[in-house]
């Protein structure tokens, strides 16, 4: 009784672990980013559409302000930039491959 007790938990969390496989992959990412940061591109636009600013690191960390403001905050290879009032666009190394051309 008890080892049928086991299996069938057994199975129920691996079904669950295997059908939120995208979940762990995602948490996998924040945690990497947290930790060693990724490589990307940033790109720092203004209102009105234009460039202001773009860089690039394999060390890159970003984090936006909490409590739903405009500000984020951009560690470059351990160099801080932060942009306020402004569209940030953040690609990771590899993303392009993903984009749709029109």
């Amino acid at each position: 009784m008890r080892s049928k007790w086991i299996l069938s938990c057994s199975l129920l969390v691996g079904t669950i672990l295997l059908s939120g496989c995208t979940v762990f992959d995602d948490w996998g990412k924040d945690f990497e980013s947290d930790t060693k940061g990724l490589d990307r591109t940033v790109t720092i636009y203004s209102k009105d559409g234009k460039v202001l600013k773009k860089y690039h690191g394999k060390n890159v960390r970003t984090k936006y302000n909490e409590n739903g403001g405009t500000q984020v905050t951009i560690n470059i290879d351990g160099k801080r930039v932060q942009a306020i009032n402004a569209d940030v666009v953040v690609e990771e190394r590899g993303a392009e491959k993903f984009e749709v051309k029109e």
